[in-house]
């Protein structure tokens, strides 16, 4: 256990003891549901497929998603602007708010903002929180890019989003990244 109480595991959910793990609540970590379920894949895979220390697959927490179901819906996943800041990395910033698309204006919208995080250097998305009508899921679609190869903005630039609709803030949000002077790779 550590100082706080909480079961300690590697990057596999092994704890210090041979063949005992641990997952969920217990290890004190994004204490999330999906984030549970999540871990019991990686411990079902790491018990019962891995066949040695070479096919172990590590948990991978960069992108756990959250969303408070208040009204309005405030959701977000990543690093915060300040936390990357203090991790030393310089990061540009997107924003956009409700009111500057078309659904967002047909709801009437007058609170509701997206705001992105990249890495500078390399593009690579670092986070997003957005407040407002279908917050959870306008984070979701961030953590399916923060989930691929480059983890990058370039999908969402180069799509056809379908107007109007509340999707378009996000694209907002990136567009105004998409002349940065950042190494597109």
């Amino acid at each position: 256990m550590d100082s706080h109480g909480w079961i300690k595991v590697n990057e596999f959910l092994e704890t210090s003891k041979n063949g005992i793990w641990a997952l969920g609540d217990c290890i004190g970590k994004n204490m999330f549901r999906h984030t549970a379920n999540y871990e019991a894949e990686v411990v079902s895979h790491n018990l019962l497929r891995a066949r040695d220390s070479t096919e172990k697959e590590a948990v991978d927490f960069h992108a756990v998603p959250h969303a408070v179901f208040t009204h309005p819906q405030i959701a977000a996943v990543g690093l915060k602007e300040k936390d990357a800041a203090m991790a030393g990395l310089r990061v540009l910033v997107g924003r956009a708010r409700y009111m500057d698309i078309a659904m967002g204006v047909a709801m009437a919208e007058e609170r509701g903002m997206a705001k992105v995080i990249l890495e500078e250097e390399t593009g690579r998305i670092l986070g997003a929180s957005v407040v407002g009508p279908m917050a959870a899921e306008l984070v979701q679609q961030v953590v399916y890019l923060m989930n691929t190869e480059y983890q990058d903005i370039m999908p969402v630039i180069k799509s056809q989003v379908i107007h109007p609709t509340i999707n378009e803030v996000l694209v907002r949000a990136f567009s105004e990244l998409q002349h940065s002077d950042y190494k597109n790779s």
